[in-house]
């Protein structure tokens, strides 16, 4: 299932310029973080959760919000 925002809109990454591309490739570079874990492991899966989020947060510059 696709996100759409409150407005039904959503992303579309079909493209090949570079900002699409890279977009791909930082969101693809999460995935691995995150399913690179050892499932057996909760404190590996506790790191892999943490690392991600925190990959994310910094890639598009997303800050908590307090």
């Amino acid at each position: 299932m696709k996100y759409k925002n409150k407005d039904g809109i959503e992303l579309n990454y079909t493209g090949n310029d570079m900002q699409a591309k890279l977009v791909r490739e930082v969101v693809e570079e999460a995935i691995k973080v995150f399913e690179g874990h050892n499932r057996f492991d909760a404190r590996s899966a506790e790191w892999a959760l943490s690392r991600g989020v925190n990959f994310l947060k910094e890639n598009f510059d997303i800050e908590d919000k307090e």
